[in-house]
């Protein structure tokens, strides 16, 4: 199986963490994140509300760019990596967390 490289800029923090994951070519960003969360980091902080009305609740920054982490697939960037990002407008509470 492939390793991913994640770059998570958390929200509220200079830090900027790195995560490798394990791959596959149908993965998508949310399913990195729930990867990320069980097998490495269960203290970040990220939303999503699939099958329950609420969708865009998972939406942020990948790679540079505003999308839904549960439609858009995980690939990195020319950089080699997948960065993610909280959405730049509004309140953040916590990491990739906006206020709704």
């Amino acid at each position: 199986m492939e390793k991913l490289s994640v770059k998570i800029e958390r929200a509220n923090s200079e830090v900027v963490d790195l995560f490798e994951v394990d791959y596959t070519k149908e993965m998508t960003v949310l399913e990195a994140l729930e990867e990320i969360y069980r097998h490495h980091d269960p203290s970040l902080a990220y939303r999503f509300s699939c099958r329950t009305g609420l969708c865009a609740t998972c939406m942020m920054i990948i790679n540079g760019k505003p999308g839904l982490s549960c439609m858009k697939l995980a690939e990195p960037s020319t950089n080699g990596f997948l960065t993610l990002a909280p959405l730049p407008k509004g309140s953040t509470i916590k990491d990739l967390v906006k206020e709704l």
